[in-house]
């Protein structure tokens, strides 16, 4: 592989350093507890598996920022919910990603689902919850036309986040701040030493004095290798659908239906995206794959069932893609349902904390989340000293081309003609910004990081567009080879041969 393509961010680090403490799992919550030891001085590692920060969960969710009905009052889920929705709103704000505070319905198709609007109501307001009201369905036609119901629980404080912008710019805020990236680095022991803890990593050994295992899916097998108590996590998949940025036209708010007695699950809600597009999902399906990422038709055709009696003119033909992501419970399958998150240490092994169980609203509650872990449990065993305000960095997430004015556009186009160099059609992303993508500083070198970064390849024609211009660009700007290009690392290669093995070699006759 040329030297161009590859992640430098993740060389393995000397097998004599010690970091001050290493985050196993870089999901939204360990990139939000990365952002936060950035604040501090010291020296702190985040070791992932995959080759790219938020590839899990944390990119495939509804990305809606939870206002707090669905929390039992007094849990952690409740605390952390409201305490983290304030702090994420400030941290997008300081970060540029892009949020909506739009809104949501949860709506009732029939007087006896109008009990479920009622608990959720009482939930909310007992959480703090401001301003929650149960509607007619004739204010709902007003508020969000085509959807069906008799009434509704408006919820005016829900909103929506880009989930992937949103743990991308945490991830490379920490990166700037000092804090190290090991990326494709699978944690498969965990031993205690006389210093701390050494990770055993399918790349060799990490060292560090603390451990923080923020390894969603995979937290509960993590944290046996050091804790043989801790309880399972059990993978429960759920499959979305993502329908045309048209679509986002007649959408204006989240929409979910009203719970079920038993609170199992949040149900298939139609929810708008900051980019314009519509999602259907999720589905729920505990599974024994933690990395299954499949979707069915089956799964496709109960999904629009399911948003067309909430929405019965839902335009079905325009769905462009479906993803699915896994989720991390603790209840297991008999069982259902919703558990409070567990922050879990033990008197053998202090220095390791782990985190079971966040599931949603795990992505409202993550600076929350990092904010306790960082300042009421490690700060008082590793005595982190903050940084002075001057020497820390911002790493924005830059604005789109595509969203800025027409003024500014011009002006760009004039300095860079690369920002007048479309690459992708579907999404107008330019050259400027996948170059700009390619050239993180988590050193992320695969098409699907310049997916998540540019949105390129994202539009409804899936990438049949501009992955050839892409590829062209990266060969003649940044010298890739073909062996160069992968999907979401080497285990997934863009190319599978060669037809001819010499540029010189002709066509036969």
């Amino acid at each position: 592989m040329s030297h161009s393509a590859r992640s430098d961010a993740s060389e393995p680090p000397d097998r004599t350093e010690v970091f001050d403490a290493a985050v196993i799992g870089a999901g939204v919550v360990g990139a939000a507890i990365a952002r936060t030891l950035g604040r501090f001085a010291g020296s702190f590692a985040v070791i992932e598996s995959a080759h790219d920060v938020g590839t899990a969960a944390s990119a495939r969710n509804s990305g809606v920022i939870h206002a707090g009905i669905n929390c039992l009052p007094g849990t952690l889920r409740a605390r952390f919910c409201m305490e983290g929705r304030a702090l994420l709103q400030r941290w997008c704000d300081e970060l540029n990603v892009p949020y909506s505070i739009c809104g949501k319905l949860v709506v009732a198709r029939s007087p006896n689902e109008i009990a479920g609007l009622e608990r959720l109501r009482d939930h909310g307001e007992a959480n703090g919850v401001p301003a929650l009201r149960i509607i007619s369905g004739a204010e709902v036609e007003k508020l969000q036309p085509g959807i069906e119901c008799v009434a509704a629980l408006h919820v005016p404080t829900s909103g929506i986040v880009s989930p992937y912008a949103l743990t991308i710019a945490m991830a490379e805020d920490a990166a700037v701040n000092g804090v190290r990236f090991f990326l494709g680095y699978e944690a498969t022991t965990i031993d205690p030493v006389e210093d701390g803890f050494e990770i055993g990593t399918t790349r060799g050994p990490i060292r560090a004095r603390y451990l923080i295992n923020s390894a969603g899916i995979h937290a509960g097998r993590v944290a046996r290798m050091v804790d043989p108590g801790a309880p399972d996590v059990h993978p429960c998949a759920g499959e979305y659908l993502v329908l045309d940025r048209q679509v986002g036209e007649r959408i204006s708010m989240s929409v979910y239906p009203a719970p079920a007695v038993d609170n199992a699950s949040l149900g298939v809600h139609i929810t708008p995206t900051t980019e314009g597009n519509v999602l259907l999902g999720p589905s729920s399906e505990y599974v024994s794959d933690p990395e299954t990422v499949r979707c069915t038709r089956a799964t496709t055709d109960r999904l629009l069932e399911e948003a067309r009696v909430m929405w019965p003119e839902l335009p079905a033909h325009l769905v462009i893609g479906a993803y699915a992501g896994v989720r991390s419970k603790l209840t297991a399958p008999d069982v259902g349902g919703f558990s409070d998150f567990v922050f879990r240490q033990t008197p053998e092994h202090p220095g390791a904390i782990h985190l079971l169980g966040i599931e949603s609203p795990g992505l409202t509650a993550a600076p929350a989340i990092a904010r306790h872990v960082v300042e009421a449990m490690l700060m008082p065993e590793a005595r982190l000293a903050r940084r002075p305000a001057a020497e820390r960095q911002t790493r924005p997430w830059p604005t789109r081309f595509d969203d800025l004015s027409e003024t500014e556009k011009v002006r760009l186009v004039s300095e860079d003609p690369d920002y007048g160099d479309i690459v992708c059609r579907c999404e107008g992303v330019t050259k400027r910004e996948l170059l700009r993508a390619i050239d993180n500083p988590l050193g992320v070198r695969t098409l699907s990081g310049i997916k998540f970064r540019s949105r390129a390849s994202m539009g409804r024609c899936s990438g049949g567009y501009c992955l050839p211009r892409i590829v062209e660009i990266l060969q003649e700007e940044r010298g890739w080879a073909p062996d160069d290009f992968t999907l979401r690392g080497p285990e997934s290669p863009a190319f599978a041969g060669r037809l001819l093995e010499d540029d010189h070699v002709g066509s036969r006759s």
